[in-house]
């Protein structure tokens, strides 16, 4: 089943907001970026983060409880698709190419 149609539109609410508003995210990808890390794969790991620590803090406050396995799935599967919009954005945000 995965996630219900308010939480799928509370998720995709998040993303887009963190793609809109790179700076939120991606401020401290330079200067905290691990030795022998690539930049882009650190800011993406920081824009999953984000996003996540966003929608689960919300779902907890909405339901009183964490996501269910099918519900993880819905989440996962909804990042997933999503994924090369945030490629995307951190490449221009970086100004990589």
């Amino acid at each position: 089943m995965g996630l219900d149609v308010i939480e799928e539109k509370n998720l995709n609410d998040a993303i887009s907001y963190a793609l809109e508003y790179p700076r939120v995210v991606l401020t401290e990808a330079k200067p905290l970026a691990p030795n022998g890390a690539t930049l882009p794969d650190f800011a993406f790991g920081l824009y999953v983060g984000y996003i996540s620590g966003v929608f689960f803090d919300g779902f907890l406050r909405r339901n009183k409880r964490f996501l269910n396995e099918e519900e993880m799935h819905g989440f996962h599967s909804v990042l997933f698709n999503r994924t090369p919009e945030i490629w995307l954005k951190i490449k221009a945000y970086l100004q990589l190419k």
